[in-house]
């Protein structure tokens, strides 16, 4: 029976695979009629002063039940078929070379040796000489001539092979669209055609090689890839340099733009394919230029290792909604080694049955709401994907893996200053409040934390409405939805109003401007505020418009004809509200704000220093008369998102969040 050596630890000792290349072929009377596959294990030190040569592989492990068995250090060894599949190449390639693979080389029946395993794959990948990215025994079906011909064809344009986008300057940059516009026409042309004389442009080919391999969506794939200093991509026998797989990113970027503006029906399957690999494909792009601009930061600065932060990374990582992982604590584990070691050391990687996810997610809220602020927890995403019920967890602890942020999330970076849209505590920082705050002492056992705030309104008044993901936007339902949650919270309003004793002059410029509220008081895409540029004039006619005949009619008996004469300006106005899984509301001073769907009457807006917009909480009063709080979520609040909260000489009081 085969035994692991123990690995000495403390010198950075991994193990790695030889082929053992026997002719004729070694045999054992339990591989039956599988090829035989021998392989020797040696150990090296990843600190030695001469570092090991050796190769990586990445690829998906498969069904862990479905197994093929190998010859290891004279002892059969059972690994996934996938892996089978791929050793099988690797032999039939004559690899002489010493191959690392984590299957193999770490004992995965060793939780301690896992946890420390996982540690050191930064320097696992970055360290080999290539990485070989495996994407199964299928042929590609014509998919990497493709990529050759459009990496060529992005070089050519850009006329060198890179270009650093994080230092272009404005001139550079206007000339780099201009040359991605030409040959976005210049590719579309070619798929129209059939290709050139180098070879067809197979998009179909290539939307299967993204859309039908698992490993495009393993997390742990992301790391391997950017840490790597050479890569090639595997199918079968064939292979293409994971360099011209990087290239055809602007590519595929450009098409996408290029047939959009054309609006031909006959480019529909080729839009499609286009949107799909650059949906599939765009948080491995952005990990690996992200990654390359701190190399390059950190080589300027002559500072510490290369590394993105604990939040960038998560936030390249998740933008795709596709990224999995066998076991859901590599969902975080599985980006450590990218991460700059200051962050990273503060992540404890434990595969033992006692550290659940929402132990992993209670250690990076943690780690995240220390460094940030309150700014982390904009983005609020309770874990919806966990087994255990969301109660089981503090409430301020936030789901990072999620795809889904709220419209109100709030940009926290290091590398780059960031102008968000909002500034509710006019200027304070995080930095000059953060000692008062009680964060770094919470464990999982006693999660409670405080946070300095100053608490400016309660909650009287919700609206019933609320707009679910699955709807999509431009729809008739949409249209719908959107109406009828926005004359709800007008209906609050006025209702408000009918409660006072005279007339609101603040009531009155509220209703006036509660068109701002749907969308955020920014523009469709989130990025400026609604007063700049043209988008006042364009949503205010749009708003105008639908209060005009919306309460008249439902959108359902509106038929497509009906909608065309309908003005331009009313669907851009309905199609920049963001209200996904949010509700309106109503508070005591008569604000009209909108947060996550949980709000409800008797909840607080609170304002904490240093974030730029206000949150919801709602007050829970303990066993022993304590009261505490829970997080609802990041809110819009009109008229306090510029700071005209802290004009008063309100204190500040300790918040207690569990």
């Amino acid at each position: 029976m085969f035994s692991y050596t123990p690995l000495d630890h403390d010198r950075h000792e991994i193990r790695l695979l030889t082929f053992n290349f026997v002719n004729p072929p070694l045999s054992h009377e339990n591989l039956g009629d599988s090829p035989s596959i021998n392989l020797s294990l040696s150990h090296a030190f990843l600190d030695a002063e001469l570092a090991p040569v050796y190769n990586a592989l990445s690829y998906v492990w498969g069904d862990a039940n479905d197994t093929r068995p190998i010859i290891l250090d004279g002892h059969v060894f059972q690994v996934t078929k996938n892996l089978f599949t791929a050793l099988t190449q690797l032999h039939a390639s004559q690899v002489r070379a010493r191959i690392w693979i984590d299957a193999i080389c770490i004992n995965q029946s060793d939780n301690d040796e896992k946890a420390v395993q996982v540690r050191l794959m930064s320097s696992v990948y970055s360290l080999a000489k290539n990485v070989l990215i495996w994407l199964g025994p299928e042929p590609d079906g014509g998919a990497f001539q493709t990529i050759r011909s459009l990496a060529a064809m992005y070089r050519d344009s850009t006329n060198e092979g890179y270009i650093n986008i994080e230092t272009i300057t404005d001139r550079e940059d206007l000339q780099f669209e201009e040359r991605m516009a030409r040959l976005g026409e210049e590719v579309v042309e070619l798929a129209d055609s059939g290709g050139d004389e180098d070879g067809r442009l197979d998009f179909e080919a290539l939307w299967k090689l993204f859309f039908d391999r698992p490993w495009w969506h393993r997390v742990w794939v992301v790391q391997e890839v950017v840490l790597a200093k050479a890569a090639m991509v595997l199918c079968g026998d064939e292979f293409v340099l994971w360099e011209d797989v990087k290239d055809i990113w602007f590519v595929l970027l450009a098409v996408s733009h290029r047939v959009l503006r054309i609006g031909d029906d006959k480019y529909s399957n080729l839009a499609n394919a286009v949107n799909i690999i650059i949906g599939i494909f765009g948080h491995l792009e952005a990990a690996s230029t992200n990654y390359e601009a701190s190399l390059i930061n950190a080589q300027e600065r002559g500072v510490g290792e290369a590394g993105l932060s604990l939040f960038e990374a998560l936030e390249v990582t998740f933008q795709s909604n596709t990224v999995a992982a066998t076991d859901e604590r590599d969902m975080i584990y599985g980006i450590l080694g990218m991460v700059q070691p200051e962050d990273r050391c503060k992540i404890p990687v434990d595969y033992s049955s006692t550290n659940t996810m929402e132990r992993v997610s209670f250690d990076v809220s943690k780690v995240l709401l220390m460094k940030y602020g309150p700014n982390i927890l904009s983005s609020y995403q309770r874990l919806f994907s966990v087994k255990h019920h969301p109660a089981a967890i503090p409430s301020w602890v936030i789901d990072r893996t999620s795809a889904f942020r709220t419209a109100l999330a709030v940009k926290v970076e290091d590398r780059h200053p960031i102008n968000n849209l909002y500034h509710a505590t006019k200027g304070t920082s995080w930095e000059e409040w953060s000692a008062r705050s009680e964060i770094g002492q919470a464990s999982y056992g006693e999660p409670r934390i405080s946070l300095p705030g100053r608490i400016v309104g309660r909650v009287v008044n919700v609206g019933k409405t609320l707009v679910d993901m699955t709807v999509q936007k431009y729809s008739a339902e949409w249209y719908a939805v959107v109406t009828k949650w926005l004359f709800e919270l007008i209906d609050m309003l006025e209702t408000y109003r009918a409660s006072l004793a005279g007339n609101s002059e603040f009531l009155t410029s509220t209703l006036e401007n509660v068109w701002r509220v749907p969308v955020l008081d920014s523009d469709v895409d989130g990025t400026a505020r609604a007063d700049d540029g043209l988008w006042r004039e364009v949503f205010l006619a749009g708003f105008e418009t639908l209060t005009l005949t919306g309460k008249k009619q439902s959108w359902s008996d509106v038929d497509d004809e009906e909608q065309t004469e309908l003005p331009n300006d009313l669907f851009m106005y309905l199609g920049a509200c963001k209200v996904q899984r949010q509700r309106s509301f109503v508070d005591n001073t008569g604000r009209p704000g909108t947060t996550l769907q949980d709000v409800q009457v008797g909840d607080q807006v609170v304002i904490f220093p240093g974030a730029h917009v206000p949150f919801v909480i709602r007050p829970v009063t303990q066993k022993g008369g304590d009261v505490v709080h829970h997080m609802v979520g990041a809110a819009y609040v009109y008229s306090i998102m510029d700071g005209e909260a802290m004009e008063d000489d309100l204190e500040f009081q300790d918040i207690w969040l569990a």
